[in-house]
């Protein structure tokens, strides 16, 4: 045709060429592109919401430069790590909680573009697979929260993407300090962290043997040292293990099988098919020698179990659709024509707008019908729940107001409840972290592990 220039792409296989060429610009353009327009979007909807989580955490990185301490004059069930991006957030801030906020949604934002762009760069370590990479990068977006939600707030799960992702990615080009590192860091912003870190320590044994599995450990102990460190020397070990280690054994919730099956649909919508598409790829790239994905396929198992158990929203996918996405791209790595790898790649983004349109969509008569379906089946179940105290203002009010509450209890979830309520503690302390049992932490953890 006269006038077009020669470098655009006139079929699938130019459009082929052109992203096995561009596909890194391509995957990080994409992901920024989506996470810029998602955040843009609900920001300008609903101005200045925060979460209740998101609210917790960045407010309590507030608290922390106003000299509360974590766990003791607020309490929270997520490892550490978290307080210790937005502390010096707060301190950015100069105090003002807006510029706070508006902080931690870029760091979000910014984590969560590079845990996708991270997945892309793994299964191009994987497969050599410009097309399938870019693939595998925006499966990762049929958890349609991860570009539509930051806008409310950092959250853990977003940074443990970011450092999970890294963490295989090392693992992966036998960086074994570091990738023990970075798994450690993983579990030190959510708890689902630890089992990638097991996996982890699992591929730098296998990759590097004793030497390996070494130096991985020791990358990993490095970093446990250094986040226990100043719970150590300021005596709050306790209160670290009674909140971030106990709570969520207590707060464990009851559920219907039957509605459970039907959770990681209602949750995801549409693009849950890219989870049998990952598992199918698993095994199409294995071809009967398992010694490279032999860890997709193990860590997407694990994950996908714990994410049907633990499953509390679609942000609990987070650790196992990168594994998902790891498959999907071998998928499309092994198909053998290069139009039916850009079909493929094209059938990636309708899973993730077909997401988008299931969670954010002004009709979605499939979606409601399921709502109904799965409230008639039972909704999750905490046990007895310590009751709410009067008068306890929102999380909303307590971030704006820089308020420091006269009790630690504020965030008020059920996990917590829960925990208070059978351990025989009051939402009214002004301090929390107590060791609830009659025998000392010592003698009690030694008598819980050992089976004699």
């Amino acid at each position: 045709m006269p006038g077009v220039p020669s470098t655009v792409p006139r079929t699938r296989t130019d459009l082929h060429d052109w992203i096995e060429t561009h596909w890194f610009p391509l995957l990080l353009g994409g992901a920024i592109a989506l996470l810029v327009a998602g955040t843009g979007y609900q920001f300008l909807d609903h101005p200045w919401y925060v979460s209740d989580d998101s609210a917790l955490f960045q407010h309590g990185g507030w608290y922390i430069t106003q000299g509360g301490t974590p766990y003791v004059d607020f309490w929270d069930l997520k490892p550490p790590l978290i307080y210790a991006v937005t502390t010096p957030l707060a301190f950015l801030s100069g105090g003002n909680m807006a510029v706070l906020h508006v902080l931690s949604v870029l760091v979000a934002a910014a984590a969560i573009v590079a845990g996708v762009t991270l997945v892309g760069v793994l299964n191009y370590r994987l497969t050599e697979n410009g097309v399938a990479s870019v693939a595998a990068g925006w499966t990762l977006f049929v958890v349609t929260t991860l570009f539509t939600y930051p806008w409310a707030g950092i959250r853990p799960k977003y940074m443990a993407l970011c450092f999970g992702a890294l963490a295989l990615l090392l693992a992966v080009e036998d960086r074994f300090l570091a990738s023990g590192a970075a798994a450690a860091v993983t579990a030190g912003f959510w708890h689902l962290g630890a089992p990638l870190a097991l996996l982890v320590a699992a591929m730098s044994y296998v990759d590097g043997g004793r030497p390996g599995l070494q130096r991985a450990l020791a990358g990993g102990t490095l970093v446990t040292a250094l986040v226990l460190a100043p719970f150590a020397l300021t005596g709050n070990l306790v209160p670290l293990f009674v909140e971030v280690v106990l709570t969520p054994i207590y707060g464990a919730g009851e559920y219907s099988l039957a509605a459970r099956l039907l959770e990681p649909i209602y949750e995801i919508g549409w693009g849950i098919a890219a989870f049998p598409l990952g598992i199918y790829g698993w095994f199409l790239a294995s071809d009967g020698d398992w010694s490279q994905y032999w860890w997709v396929a193990v860590g997407g198992i694990a994950y996908q179990i714990l994410f049907f158990v633990e499953m509390a929203g679609a942000i609990d996918a987070v650790m196992a659709v990168p594994f998902a996405a790891l498959g999907v791209g071998a998928v499309v790595a092994e198909t053998r024509t290069p139009s039916r790898r850009v079909l493929l790649l094209a059938l990636v983004v309708c899973l993730v707008a077909s997401s988008l349109h299931w969670n954010e969509g002004a009709r979605t008569p499939v979606r409601d019908e399921l709502t109904d379906l799965q409230e008639s089946l039972g909704t999750v179940e905490y046990g007895p729940l310590a009751d709410r105290p009067p008068g306890v203002p929102s999380m909303q009010t307590i971030y704006w107001e820089q308020r420091r509450p006269a009790t630690c209890h504020y965030r008020m979830d059920k996990k917590q409840r829960a925990f208070v309520y059978a351990t025989g503690g009051t939402l009214q302390e002004p301090t929390c972290g107590h060791w609830p049992f009659d025998e000392p932490p010592l003698p009690w953890l030694v008598d819980a592990v050992t089976p004699w």
